[in-house]
């Protein structure tokens, strides 16, 4: 029997019948219920696709890149199992739950190890394999097609991403990447015929990042679910393990009924987003510093204040392109991707956020007294 999916993006993907049992077990189908980007459709509202749908196009991107890579039969059915399952250890509110309860529990790979490992999962996998195998894919050569800067996981979700959100950045060229993928010397690389295509994966990606990703609402909606959480947290309401078995609307409700998370909770749920009180070059800050900075602020003007320090998004670009004279890093021979460190760093901001009324009232006072404390 042949699982029939049509996809969004890919089309018609065909699924096994080991493949669809895995598909259909409670664990997998949760992932239906957690948004691929949190809480970012209060600000681009057609982003509710989900980790679900998600993981279905990266199971398909893996088994294409490894078949054009070379791999055997067995090979290419192992790098899609992984593919499918490399979601599956996401928290509630995917990677931003992640960023509070990792901390007290793990990131989503050691969650996801544990339900390869042991569980409904584990037992169906081992009927054709052994669930250590397909664990250790991550760390191996050929869990590069799927995590790799030029991997199916980054492929699928900068073009599910951009899709969903209306916006033109995440649009890449990925049959032209795939046709042009080597394996050689253990490691995923490109050759030189994809090259501006690679480029162009490697800018798409700084750009999501920079204008939907981190946009200043969508951060200043995580800065509010961090503090619903970790509020939860806090008095009791939510314990960290809950977070990896529930999805973002069970989630969502336990925190709304926490002491000290449900008024951020509110917030969200009811779309009343704190402002943008001014921004700051974040050279000469921290994320100790911000958080600190804060508490000042808040106890100074008798209000809830929050200093966001952002999240670094740019990530040392590993993957190398074959010249024909051996393989060389893209940053060695790319001056577009040389330069993102650089623009990312012109982007980057501190900021102070509080409450509408706040601003209103108390906002210029408040900006005075961040510009004394970066002195």
């Amino acid at each position: 029997m042949i699982m029939i999916v049509k996809d969004q993006l890919h089309g018609t993907i065909e699924f096994d019948a080991l493949e669809e049992r895995i598909i259909d077990t409670p664990a997998f189908q949760r992932l239906r219920r957690i948004k691929q980007m949190s809480i970012t459709n209060l600000v681009y509202p057609g982003a509710n696709h989900t980790r679900f749908e998600h993981s279905i196009g990266t199971a398909h991107l893996s088994e294409t890149i490894a078949r054009r890579v070379g791999l055997d039969e067995d090979g290419i059915k192992k790098v899609k199992l992984y593919g499918l399952l490399h979601d599956i250890g996401h928290t509630a509110f995917s990677h931003e739950g992640e960023d509070v309860v990792k901390r007290y529990i793990g990131g989503h790979e050691e969650l996801g190890r544990k339900r390869i490992m042991k569980g409904e999962i584990a037992d169906i996998i081992s009927e054709n394999y052994k669930p250590a195998e397909i664990a250790a894919i991550e760390k191996s050569a050929y869990g590069s097609i799927i995590d790799s800067d030029l991997g199916a996981d980054r492929m699928d979700y900068l073009q599910r991403d951009a899709t969903n959100t209306g916006v033109a950045y995440g649009l890449i060229d990925t049959d032209r990447i795939v046709h042009t993928l080597e394996m050689k010397d253990g490691q995923l690389c490109i050759s030189k015929g994809g090259f501006e295509a690679a480029e162009y994966l490697l800018i798409a990606r700084f750009m999501m990042f920079s204008t939907v990703y981190l946009h200043r609402t969508v951060r200043i909606a995580t800065a509010l679910l961090y503090r619903a959480i970790e509020g939860a947290i806090e008095d009791g309401t939510l314990r960290p393990e809950q977070m990896a078995e529930m999805d973002d609307e069970a989630a969502l409700a336990a925190i709304a009924k926490s002491g000290k998370g449900a008024p951020y909770a509110k917030a969200l749920l009811q779309r009343r987003l704190y402002k943008e009180i001014c921004s700051l070059q974040k050279e000469g800050w921290s994320v100790e510093k911000a958080r600190s900075a804060g508490m000042e602020l808040s106890e100074r003007f008798g209000c809830d204040i929050i200093v966001d320090y952002p999240h670094e998004f740019f990530k040392p670009v590993e993957f190398k392109v074959d010249t024909g004279k051996g393989l060389k890093p893209i940053a060695e021979l790319s001056e577009l991707v040389r330069s993102l460190k650089k623009a990312e760093e012109g982007r980057m901001k501190v900021l102070v956020l509080a409450e509408a009324s706040v601003r209103e009232k108390k906002g210029a006072d408040i900006e005075k007294a961040v510009s004394a404390l970066r002195s």
